[in-house]
This record gives structure tokens, sequence and C-alpha cells, in this order.
């Protein structure tokens, strides 16, 4: 009986042993089974928001991994370059409660574009623009919090016009 139940412990050990080799092997021939490689560099930022850049910015190739479509790298291995310019933020309120303010707003606009690097041309550009609500009671509290949201539905945006962009 002992050695029955060690037995069962042996494959099951050996089973998911398996199943996580082969979950990575999975997860990682998805990632690139579109073959596009892209690169995000920083945005440029127009605005007085400081660190603003670098929050959308890395919030939108967080967006891109986490899609696993199109594949991040660096620009000389790229198939195409991202380039985006933050145009304007505002952190607008929504709402007063008594004397302070309850719920707010975060906005911005960028203007993108999608060059080939292989033609060496722009071949899309356009403006973007994605709000935020975020107050002391919701999910999302704070304005930076509000900022990483607000660069993750761009990056789900980007990616959408990217993939399409490249499949045709």
């Amino acid at each position: 009986m002992y050695k029955k139940i060690i037995r069962q412990k042996e494959w099951l050990i050996l089973f998911s042993l398996l199943m996580v080799l082969m979950g990575g092997c999975t997860s990682q021939w998805l990632a690139s089974s579109s073959g596009t490689k892209i690169a995000i560099p920083l945005f440029s930022n127009e605005t007085f928001q400081y660190g603003l850049e670098e929050t959308l910015t890395k919030s939108i190739r967080e967006e891109f991994i986490l899609d696993g479509r199109i594949e991040i790298t660096e620009e000389e291995e790229a198939d195409f370059v991202l380039q985006g310019n933050i145009t304007h933020y505002f952190n607008e309120p929504l709402s007063e409660a008594a004397m302070f303010m309850e719920e707010y707003r975060v906005r911005i606009e960028i203007s993108v574009s999608l060059i080939s690097v292989e033609e060496g041309k722009t071949i899309w550009e356009d403006g973007l623009e994605e709000t935020t609500s975020y107050s002391s009671t919701e999910m999302i509290q704070t304005e930076d919090e509000a900022i990483k949201k607000t660069g993750e539905k761009i990056g789900q945006k980007l990616i959408g016009l990217v993939d399409l962009i490249a499949e045709g």
C-alpha cells in the first residue's frame, strides 16, 4: 500500500513537471507566432507632467508583451518602429463632494507613427486619445494608477492597429 502511494506521487510529480515544461514551450511558441517584430522607443513628452513618457511607454510595451502577437525588440532587429509623442495631458475633476474633489479623470492625447524599417518610411500615423477615471472609492485610486491604466488602453488600441497593418 505504501509503495503504491509513493508510486502515485512519483507519477504526479513527473506529470506536473512535464506540464510546466510544455506550458513554457507553448507560450514561447505563441509569443512569436506572427513573426512580426516591433521596436517601441521612449515616447517624447510635450507636456509638463514629469516622467509621463516613461510610464506611458512602459505601459504600452507591457501590453504588447502580454498580448504576444507582436514581439518587442531593438530597432536593429525590428520590422517596424512605433514612435510616439505625448501631446496633451489633463487631470480633470469630475465631481465634488463636500469641500474636496471626489472623482477625477486622466486624459492623455498622443500622436503616433509606424515606420517600416525595410522601406524606411512612415506607413501610418495618427492621433489617439484615451481617458481613465479615478477616485478614492474606486479600484483605481491614484493619478499614477490612472496614468498606467490609460497607457494600457492606448497600448491595446495600438496592438490592434499595428497587427492589422502588419498583416495587410
